[in-house]
């Protein structure tokens, strides 16, 4: 089952992305209201939910939002996604 866990942005560059329950796409932008948003090339940033998990178990208190992923999802290993996968050209 492949599921998102978690929606995060952040107002401000460098400052730890908060969760919220819902969040527009903005069509060639990203994320309304997400300082990371805008015309370049990463405008929504995916991290797995286990790579979360995993560092948590390592010893840092990390939670969602706190590698400034906007989503967090669970069952999609990223690492095996080709680059640009997604992306509309």
């Amino acid at each position: 089952m492949k599921i998102v866990s978690s929606i995060a942005i952040s107002r401000h560059k460098g400052t730890r992305k908060e969760c919220v329950q819902q969040a527009v796409l903005v069509k060639n932008h990203g994320l309304e209201n997400d300082a990371h948003a805008g015309k370049w090339h990463r405008q929504v940033s995916f991290l797995a939910s286990e790579s979360i998990q995993e560092a948590a178990q390592k010893g840092p208190d990390v939670s969602f939002g706190d590698f400034a992923e906007n989503i967090a999802t669970l069952g999609i290993d990223w690492k095996t996604v080709p680059i640009g996968r997604f992306s509309q050209k």
